[in-house]
């Protein structure tokens, strides 16, 4: 068990992640608006969405058997989603 932890930690610092255990909720700068949609490291059924520069995204839900998808942006069926690393938005990453 601890390699796969050890794998995990050698992935985040190659993707250049930093690991996130808050929610994930970014402040939306300008490199956050340009993505967009943002993560919800609590609850894979929901999302954030930078809709105003430099304000605290607002809250979003999937439809219902959603799952917010990290590498599509955008939420997909439950049986086709994969949990992944949770990783600091820009801002948070200081």
């Amino acid at each position: 068990m601890k390699f796969v932890y050890a794998l995990a930690a050698l992935l985040a610092l190659a993707s250049g992640c930093t690991r996130d255990d808050t929610d994930g909720r970014p402040d939306c700068n300008a490199v956050e608006m340009s993505q967009r949609f943002w993560r919800n490291h609590w609850d894979p059924t929901a999302y954030w969405e930078c809709e105003t520069a430099n304000a605290p995204a607002t809250a979003r839900r999937c439809p219902t058997e959603g799952m917010f998808d990290s590498a599509q942006l955008t939420c997909i069926n439950w049986a086709d989603w994969t949990w992944t690393e949770t990783c600091k938005p820009p801002s948070k990453d200081q």
